[in-house]
């Protein structure tokens, strides 16, 4: 049997369109949402908990990320302006391998940040 090289020409080309168009399958970007207080943030990620369900969730952020606003979801704001004990809204998707992608974040109400107190 001779093995020709050119047969995997279609499956490759299928498997690039596949990748390309994001497959099929894949929600539409943004449409899940994930609210929380920030544990940990930095220029790549963003971990945020949620205490309702004890539940703690990673996002990638790509470099120079700039979809970060204020609660009104129209008043730009900077990623700088997060902090750990914030109450963030994240829209996210789930990308080809798997990661949760941050696409949008909103700064939640300034009622909702976390006050850690000590009692004395």
């Amino acid at each position: 049997m001779i093995y020709s090289p050119f047969r995997l020409v279609p499956a490759l080309a299928l498997l690039v369109a596949l990748a390309a168009t994001g497959f099929a399958s894949a929600a539409k970007a943004g449409t899940q949402t994930f609210s929380g207080i920030v544990r940990h943030i930095s220029s790549n990620n963003i971990k945020v908990y949620d205490n309702a369900t004890g539940k703690t969730q990673g996002f990638v952020l790509v470099p120079r990320f700039g979809n970060v606003f204020k609660s009104d979801g129209r008043t730009p704001s900077a990623l700088n302006n997060i902090s750990a004990g914030d109450y963030v809204k994240v829209y996210y998707d789930q990308k080809f391998l798997g990661a949760f992608h941050a696409d949008r974040i909103l700064i939640l109400s300034q009622h909702n940040h976390v006050i850690t107190r000590t009692h004395g």
